[in-house]
């Protein structure tokens, strides 16, 4: 039976070389979200998305957009709403893991 949260792909642990397959985690904490994934047999964290509440609610309205277009193409000037938002979301994204990552101390160790 196949977990929620597994990718069904095995990756290798670069601290100890072991093949396992990972599960997504989330850790919440001051209105932040850390998902990341920890190797099974060492324990090794590796970070996959940090996120606020702002980027989080980006990200749904992004997806319903995106939603809405594969049900019926959206108008131009929806579509370039919808990839300003994947662009604003992903330097969002990208500045919250440099911010957070190395302001917390989570750094996958």
């Amino acid at each position: 039976m196949d977990d929620e949260n597994s990718t069904g792909r095995k990756v290798r642990c670069e601290a100890c070389g072991c093949a396992f397959e990972p599960k997504a985690q989330s850790q919440m904490e001051d209105g932040i979200e850390y998902t990341f994934f920890r190797c099974d047999f060492c324990g090794k964290a590796y970070m996959v998305s940090v996120t606020d509440e702002k980027l989080r609610e980006s990200i749904a309205e992004y997806v319903r957009l995106a939603e809405q277009n594969k049900a019926v193409r959206l108008s131009e000037p929806e579509q370039f709403r919808m990839q300003k938002l994947k662009t604003e979301n992903a330097e969002r994204a990208k500045a919250l893991r440099r911010m957070y990552l190395k302001e917390e101390g989570h750094d996958g160790e």
